[in-house]
């Protein structure tokens, strides 16, 4: 009996760090294209400041052609849907800054990912071993 309700709160135990895992990995998919993306909005900046030609995104993968009028200045969002205009310098350190914490993120999720994945072979483990008694 009591081997068996040590089996049962193992296996909560794995469902729960399996969870936990899956969430994790869902977390680090999103940083990873968030990451992505402000490494092509970093392009697309040097791009303009070459030439004043651009593609704009227009919705559902389709661009247009067109023509920067200010060089100088980017509208960049800073949260909770609020964006300010920057010049070309500033927006490239904010968007370097949140790259680089994004970075960080995603380095403590892969820590965490992987200290978790051990723990899952442990329990695994312990789990083969109870059923087998």
């Amino acid at each position: 009996m009591e081997k068996e309700r040590e089996l049962q709160e193992k296996i909560l135990a794995y469902r729960i760090f399996e969870s936990r895992l899956n969430a994790l990995l869902k977390q680090r998919d999103l940083i990873v294209n968030k990451i992505v993306e402000i490494n092509s909005t970093l392009e697309s900046i040097d791009e303009i400041e070459k030439s004043d030609e651009a593609l704009f995104s227009i919705g559902s993968e389709a661009y247009a052609k067109g023509k920067i009028v200010d060089k100088e200045k980017v509208i960049i969002e800073i949260g909770a849907n609020i964006a300010i205009e920057k010049n070309m310098k500033e927006a490239k350190e904010t968007l370097e800054k949140r790259k680089r914490e994004m970075e960080k993120s995603l380095a403590q999720i892969q820590e965490e990912a992987m200290k978790i994945s051990s723990g899952l072979e442990s329990l695994a483990d312990e789990i083969r071993e109870l059923s087998k008694r």
